[in-house]
C-alpha cells in the first residue's frame, strides 16, 4: 500500500482490453483500506479524501465537480 494514500483498493485483474494506442485494465475490488481521518461514520468520505483525475488529451486535472488545473503546467508555479 502507498503510505500517504488515504484510500487503497486491492483489485483482482479481470480483463485487459487492447485499444489502438494503449490498454485498459478491468479489475474487481476485493479489499479496501482507508485512514480513519478520511472516514465519516466508519465509511470513506469522498470530501475528506479529495481525489482528482487527469483527462486526456486536454491534459487537465479535475477535482470532484470542479476544474483543478492544467496538467504538466500547474506544477511550474510550485518550482518558483
Amino acid at each position: 500500500m502507498i503510505e500517504d494514500c488515504p484510500l487503497c483498493m486491492e483489485c483482482r485483474l479481470v480483463n485487459i482490453v487492447d485499444l489502438p494506442t494503449n490498454e485498459v485494465f478491468i479489475g474487481e475490488i476485493v479489499g479496501a483500506y482507508a485512514d480513519a481521518e478520511c472516514c465519516s461514520d466508519g465509511k470513506p468520505d469522498i470530501k475528506k479524501i479529495r481525489p482528482f483525475t487527469l483527462t486526456m488529451p486536454d491534459n487537465q486535472y479535475w477535482q470532484i465537480g470542479a476544474f483543478a488545473g492544467k496538467a504538466w503546467s500547474i506544477g511550474k508555479r510550485l518550482k518558483k
